[in-house]
Order: structure tokens, then sequence, then C-alpha cells
């Protein structure tokens, strides 16, 4: 039987096996049909109703995706059947077996007990498919929640009738825990508090009635304010006295789990995870950095999981307490439980809790460590039926407990274009934007400001306080203002509420909480690591931070900051080293510290020689069998080698930048995204007095400019650069860089059309390249390549495969991937251009295959363009023009460009492919492409093939 649930989450599950439904869409979908189980829908309706923002064929495209998803899925359970679909309609079958957990809430006024009611209620998780923010999930979920709502009013009415006020107050809780703001709920624990005579709690319920409200704008009403006055005067009081079978309440209920004044924002895989850590674990301690909302997870992990629980949750905070010998008094307090004289307090407490069934929690317990560790040891020793539950920056550290790290909010991706829509559904982005509302009402998610706020929520990590200080300064200031002010991120960042905790009002002193608690060593280590970006692993931080430390102690101070949730720890994949990061907010904050000790000069001078090493290293491997692994250490380290090149430029040490920039210039090519950032780097560096002396490694560095021509249509700027690389080669005697000058000045003449100049330069180069001996083999080979382009562009095919076949030999029998990819398409090049479309299919996908083994970007963009090609030279118009959209829009996406000869192949092809189809086609099936991911346009285009 499936087992579907729509309330508080998404899940599917057939028995005991979960069934992934991982595309948005798909969910969005199959939660419409099985809500309307039997009913066919018309699947031009359904697409217009679940994309309506979407032209009609882009529609019907993602509806036929997302159908493909729902199929994939169901027969992965063997219940394909349980989705009929045809060419018109699609629906769920009605009969199919499953249960669904708004069926049963739809069912809840069969009930006629008290007890029937609790039992159907007791499956609501939560509103309609949180997160989801379609039209119709809307109005289902507004027409769901009315319903329960109602049974909720009804059922806390029948509790009230037979005076059975301890269920009253749990339930009460119940609603009021789901975020909403219900007055009945709280009506409801004003009376059964004033039947229990407890006149403190009646006020206090009504007390946090009043601010609920208030915070959405709204003042009780009438009806709450007379029966909180009548209480108050005597005048309220139950005609049905309390069940005389029922036992007294031995317990302070849920109620004394804090209620946030601000919505509860995503967070819904947290929650679920920490509901199976709950019912697998009695000790469960939530771990992270300050801000990263611990506290608020566990409030709301707490109300949700006190219903498995027959005496509830009971919240204890630790905040503000100094004395560790008070940890037993706050928790016997939340209890409300009194001292005994003639027994010690923990004794008392055992005694209270040893036949109870509760959750007890116990928040923010990082400088009280010691005394909760005790604490949590004795009473779960003798207390079979407690679980605790516990927020800290560092486990507990016993033998029985479970510690879960609580993630940052999910970012929306630096390279992804998404749409508004996709936008708001991102949990950092949605947070962002209610506070921003709450803050200033008049600010809005628009597309002129998406940016900004993509880019402040990825600054800040996702961390759930900062963003909400962020979110807090659009009263005085733009998000594109906020957003280019985040470097000085500590100075901004300071407008908490009043009434926040004093660590929550500025994000500095929420990290000074953390940092002070540190030792000695910690602090050190903590302040020597923040000169790494992006990460590092144990041999970076021992080689560049073991300065007055011994190398051998790094790891055991390092394994310290981790468990105190300073340093993240990132897992290596196979055959990988494990690395290690702060989160950029933690690591400005221990760049402040470095630069206070004096420090700073020399970390940045290690970092510095650690990665021009790697840098230098790295050339010799990137044209062999193992470059891909290589490639993907360069990769993990980029942000480290900017940040190295950016100091040494800035601090005197250019000629080191150059270096490392020099050595680095193929790498950062292959990755696609050279251009301007390489450029840009490299002329700040050459400019620099230490930068301009006439050495080897300049002319290196402007052989590396030369590579950044062959992508670029306007280089006779370049000119200059690449006639100077020249000059000094040739004035040192650098043999192997006046041949790479050569090349590169070839490759100059070869794009402006000066055939007759290139051919000479290219061929010098080549007899350099022989001169020097094996040891230049490979930029032989290479060198072939260049001189096959110019072949090709004037005309003479024959000699060009001949060219690039001796290259593709001469590249298999080093085991280079890099270059052979682009030989292989420029033979798949030719054979389209002799007519030979399936031999051109083969080799466009072995060329593909060879950039996919890389990983490089460009070259599978180029693949790309070179299935249009290959559909253009054999008539398939309709798919060409697809797929023409498809790699104009990775190319406006992601700011490649095409190498010369893929360049020039494309836009002939694609001016070829307007003269051929008529306008209204081209536009129709260019529409279709355009709407691509980069995957989904490969899968198009193999599938055309």
């Amino acid at each position: 039987m499936l087992e579907i649930r729509l309330l508080g989450a998404f899940s599917i599950r057939s028995g005991k096996k979960s069934i992934p439904l991982p595309s948005r869409s798909a969910q969005s979908l199959f939660a419409y049909l099985i809500l309307n189980a039997g009913t066919a829908y018309r699947r031009e309706k359904l697409a217009g109703q679940l994309w309506p923002d979407s032209t009609e064929e882009s529609a019907r495209d993602y509806l036929r995706h997302a159908l493909w998803r729902i199929r994939k899925a169901l027969r992965s359970a063997s219940l394909g059947t349980c989705l009929q679909a045809d060419d018109l309609t699609v629906a769920i079958v009605a009969s199919a077996d499953y249960r669904l957990d708004t069926a049963v809430l739809a069912r809840a006024g069969e009930c006629t007990s008290a007890d029937e009611l609790m039992e159907t209620l007791s499956s609501y998780g939560g509103e309609l498919l949180p997160g989801f923010y379609d039209d119709w999930v809307i109005l289902e979920r507004e027409h769901l929640q009315a319903l329960f709502e109602r049974e909720m009013g009804r059922l806390l009415g029948l509790l009230q009738e037979t005076g059975r006020w301890q269920d009253m107050l749990q339930w009460a809780e119940k609603w009021i825990a789901l975020g909403q703001r219900p007055e009945p709920a709280y009506r409801a624990l004003m009376s059964a508090h004033a039947a229990n005579g407890d006149m403190s709690r009646v006020a206090a319920a009504y007390e946090r009635c009043v601010k609920t409200l208030r915070e959405f704008g709204v003042e009780p009403s009438e009806q709450t304010k007379s029966l909180y006055d009548d209480i108050k005067s005597g005048k309220h009081s139950t005609a049905i006295a309390p069940d005389p079978t029922a036992l007294p309440p031995k317990l302070v209920p849920s109620s004394n789990i804090p209620v946030p004044l601000t919505s509860f924002v995503g967070r819904a895989r947290e929650l679920k995870k920490i509901a199976e850590l709950l019912s697998s674990s009695r000790l469960l301690t939530l771990t992270g950095p300050g801000g990263v909302g611990k506290t608020r997870l566990a409030i709301r992990a707490a109300a949700e999981s006190s219903k498995n629980f027959r005496d509830g949750a009971s919240w204890v905070s630790l905040v503000g307490l100094s004395d560790a010998n008070l940890v037993p008094q706050e928790i016997a307090e939340s209890l409300g439980v009194r001292e005994v004289s003639s027994e010690p307090l923990v004794q008392t407490l055992i005694t209270h809790l040893r036949s109870s069934q509760l959750l007890l929690v116990l928040d923010n317990c990082e400088h009280l460590i010691q005394a909760c560790a005790r604490m949590a040891e004795q009473l779960l020793a003798a207390c079979p039926g407690l679980s605790i539950l516990t927020t800290s920056i560092e486990g507990l550290g016993l033998f029985n407990e479970t510690i879960w790290q609580v993630p940052s909010l999910p970012l929306p991706g630096a390279q992804l274009a998404l749409s508004l829509k996709e936008l708001r559904e991102i949990e950092s982005v949605r947070l962002f934007c209610e506070r921003a509302q709450h803050a200033s009402a008049a600010f809005a998610l628009e597309e002129r400001n998406s940016s900004f706020v993509s880019q402040i929520c990825q600054q800040l990590d996702g961390i759930p306080l900062a963003i909400e200080l962020a979110a807090a300064r659009t009263k005085v200031l733009s998000v594109d203002e906020i957003a280019a002010r985040l470097d000085d991120r500590f100075s901004l960042l300071t407008a908490g509420s009043r009434t926040a905790i004093a660590r929550h009002q500025t994000l500095r002193a929420t990290i000074d909480w953390s940092h002070d608690l540190l030792t000695d060593l910690e602090r050190i280590l903590f302040r020597r690591l923040s000169v790494f970006a992006g990460g590092f692993t144990l041999g970076a931080a021992e080689h560049v931070c073991s300065q007055d430390m011994a190398q051998g102690s790094i790891l055991e101070v390092l394994g310290r900051l981790v468990d105190k949730s300073l340093v993240i720890v990132d897992p290596g994949a196979a055959g990988r080293d494990t690395r290690y990061r702060l989160l950029e907010t933690i690591r400005q904050y221990g760049l402040e510290k470095l630069i206070a000790a004096g420090e700073a000069p020399t970390l940045r001078q290690l970092h510095v020689q650690f990665y021009l090493g790697l840098a230098e290293s790295s050339e010799s491997h990137l044209f062999r069998p193992d470059a891909m692994a290589w490639i993907a250490r360069l990769d993990t380290e980029l942000e480290n080698f900017r940040s190295a090149i950016e100091w040494s430029t800035s601090a005197g040490k250019a000629d080191l930048a150059l270096r490392m920039l020099a050595a680095l210039a193929y790498f950062w090519f292959s990755r696609g995204f050279l251009g301007s950032e390489w450029n840009d780097l490299v002329h700040l560096a050459l400019a620099r007095p230490e930068g301009s002396q006439r050495t080897s490694i300049r002319a290196k560095a402007l052989n590396g400019i030369g590579l950044t021509c062959w992508e670029d249509s306007q280089v006779r700027e370049r000119l200059p650069e690449l006639e100077e690389a020249l000059s000094i080669a040739e004035e040192l005697g650098d043999r192997w860089n006046t041949a790479m000058a050569l090349r590169y000045l070839g490759l100059l003449e070869n794009i402006q059309a000066n055939y007759a100049s290139a051919r000479p330069l290219l061929e010098r180069s080549l007899e350099i390249w022989q001169e020097i001996g094996p040891e230049a083999d490979l930029e032989r080979a290479i060198g072939l390549i260049f001189v096959g382009d110019l072949e090709i562009n004037q005309g003479k095919r024959d000699s060009a495969k001949s060219l690039y076949e001796e290259s593709i030999a001469g590249l298999e029998r080093v085991g280079d991937l890099n270059w052979r990819g682009y030989a292989v398409r420029r033979l798949a090049h030719l054979a389209w251009l002799e007519g030979q479309g399936q031999r051109a299919l083969t080799l466009c996908k072995e060329s593909l295959d060879l950039n996919m083994q890389m990983a490089d970007p460009r070259g599978i963009v180029a693949c790309l363009a070179g299935f249009f090609s290959i559909a253009t030279s054999v008539g398939d118009h309709a798919n060409a023009a697809v797929l023409a959209a498809g790699v104009e829009r990775q190319l406006t996406s992601t700011g490649i460009r095409l190498l010369l000869q893929d360049r020039l192949e494309f836009e002939r092809n694609l001016e070829r492919l307007r003269v051929e189809l008529a306008s209204k086609a081209f536009e129709k099936s260019y529409a279709k492409g355009q709407g691509m991911t980069l995957e989904s346009a490969m899968e198009f285009a193999l599938r055309a093939a």
C-alpha cells in the first residue's frame, strides 16, 4: 500500500521503503492528481493549471517531464498501474491501494467522541505542501486548514464538556505549536488553567495570545477579552466537574515550550530528521555555529514530537545561567518540582521522572557543558521513559549521545538562473523576504532586486540570524546597498531585536560567544585557519598554521574546533583528502583576530608558498592520464588560488602571483571561466614593479594571455603583449617560451584571417618543439592542431584531416584527454562538411565523451553546437533550432565563449538555418530550446541524433 503524506511535508512510502520524487514540479503534479483521484484531466488543462506562467509549448514539455518522473518512481515500487495516462488525459486510479493523510482529515466530521476525534486529528502534520506556492495549492491549503480548525474547535469543546482539562491543555498547545494564531486554543488554555485553579497560568496564556496576535497586527477578539475578564473577576466557572477517574497531571505539559514571535520558515527536512533520531536515540544534541537556528529548530521539533510522549515535552532554557551548580534547579523549575530538604535535588528529579514518558529539552548547554552532561547521564540512567534533546555549540561527550549538526538554510545556486517563483521556494530567500517585509512593508522580491537578495543569502552562508539581521536593514538601505556593504558585515548587522538575548542582537556578539569559550590554543589555530578561502586539507593546515605549534597537535586542536562548530568537515570522496572549511562569516571574524594578533603577513606568506607549490606541481600532470584527479584538486582549491594571487599582487610580491597565474593558465582556461577573470588578475600583476621585470615568468604569463585569444574575436590589442613575450624569450634564450609565443602569434593572425602571416609563425613553433626533443613531444602534438585549424580556414580539408589525425595519435600516446576532445571534434567538423553525417555524429559523441571525462564545460557546450551543426547539415531544421537555442542559452547564462573554429561553424550554420527555416517555425522551435538546461539539451541532442 502507498502511504502518501502531503500535510507538513511531501513523502511517498511503500511499506518501509521511501519512494523518492525529487522534482518539485513532479511532486506538485502528483499531489494534484492524488487529491483528485479518479478524475481524468486533459493534458492541456493540467499544463495550464500547474505552469500558468509558461508558454503552452513549455508547459506541455514540463508536464511530460513530470509524468516521466512519476512513472519512474512508481515503477521502482512496482506500482506503475496507479497512474493512467494516454495522449489526451491523465489520472490517478481511484481504486489504487493507497492511504492519503488529507483524506483522514476530511472524514473527521464522522467522529462522534473526543477520543475518536483525537485519534483522527493526530494525523494532521501541518499545512498542505509547505513551500509550494501554486495557486491551486493555496486554495486547497486554505480549505484543509478550515477543516482542521473547525474540528479542533469541536474537540476542545468536547473536552471542556467532559472536564478533561489535561487533554484540553495538550491539544490547545498542539494547535498553537503548528505556528498559527488560533484564539480558540488560547481560550481553551485559559479555561483549563482556571478549572485547575492556576490563575498565574491563565494570565500567562492570555499574554501569549496578545503577543502572538499583535505580531500580526491584530488585537484579541471581544470573546477572548471577556473570557479573561470573567476569569479574573471570578464570574467564569465550568458546569462540569473534572472527570473523577482521570489521573492528576504529574508533569507540566508542553505549554512551557517558547512561542517565537516570528514565523518559522522551512526546515521540513531537518524536522523530519530530528523526529527520526528522537525515535531511535534517547539523547540527541543539535550542534552548529551561533545563529544557525538551533533553538528555533528545537522549539519546533519539541512541539511536534511532544505528541509522541505521554507526558509531553518540557523546555529548560540555560541562557543567562552562569553557575553550573544551578542546572538542576533550572530543570526542576521547568517541571514544577519542589526541592525536598531531606534529599539532593537530583534524586528528587529522578523520583519525579522515573515513571514518566517525557521529552526534556535543554537549550544552550555549551557554557555549562560538563554540568549538563552529568545531569543528562544521571537522569537517563535512572528514568527509562525519559528522552533528552539538547542544543549546544558542541556535543555533551556522552557515550550514548547522538550528535546532529544543524545545517544552514539552502541557498540559491550561484550559477543558476532561477525564476522568481523558484527563488521564492528557497528557504534562505524566503526567510529574508519575510523578515524584510516585517521591517519594510514596501519590500517585495522582484526581478530588479532578486540577484542582490540571492547574493546576500550566499554571502551570509544561509545562517538564519545573519539573514534576519540583514533583512532588518531594509528599513534604511536597499538590498543592493546591503549586498555591497557585507564586506563589513560586523558593522552592518547590528539591528537585532531588543528583546532577543544579548548575543543575538548583533552578528559579532554571536560569534564572540563561541570564541570566548575556546582555549588559548584553539583560538590560535582558529584565527590562523581563517587564511584559507573555500576550505583546506589537514596537510595544508599543518604546513601553513603550525608556526610555534607542534605539527602533530594540529589534528587534535582542529578536531576540537570541529566539535565546537567553528570548522565544518566535508568528507573526501574515494581517494581524495577530507576537507575542512569555515563559514565565510566566521572566517571574516577569524581574519580580524589574525590581523589583531599581528600574524597576518606571516600566515599569508606561508599560504602563498603552499599554493604556489601546488600550482607548479600540477603543470606536468594536466596532460597526462591522471589529469582529471589533478584538475579536481585544483577545482577545490580555486578560492585559495584567487586569495593567494590577490594578496601577493597587493603586497608587493607580484612575481609570486605571476608564477601562480602562469602555472594555472591552462587549468583556468579549461574550466571555461578564464576570460575576464584570469586576464584581470594577470594584468594587475604584470603592472606591478616586481611583475614588470623582463623574466621568463613574465614571458610565460604573457603567453598565457595569448591562450585567451583562442576564445576572443577582439584580439588586435593582444599583439604587443605576445610580441613582448617573444622578445623576452629570445633575449633570454628561452626556447620554450619562444615557441609558445610563436604559436599564439600565429593563432592571432589566423583569427584575423591573415593566413599567409600565420603559417610561418606556426611552422617555426613546430620546428622549435621538434628541436627541443622528446620532452616537447606533447607541445608539438598540440601545435599540429593550430596548423590544422589554419588549413580548414583555407579550405585545405585533406591536409587538416591529416594534421588532426597525427595530433590525436600523439595525444593518445601520452594519455591526454584535454586537447584530444578538441581535435576529435574538428574531425567531426570535417565529416559534416563532406556530407558524412553518421561519421560526424560518431566523432562528435566521442568528443563529448572525452570532454565529459574532463568535466570541460566549454568543450561540452561546443559538442552541443556540433550536434546543432550536424542537424543543420542533414536538413533536420526543427531539431537544429532547438539545439541552437540550447547552445545560446548556455553561452549567455555561463559566460562561456566558444573557441574560434567552434564559434565560426556555429555562427555560419545558425545564419544558414535562419535562411532555410521559415521565421515562425524557427521561433517556435527556438523557444523550446531556450527553456532547456545543459543536461536536458544534451539528452535532446543525443535522442535527436
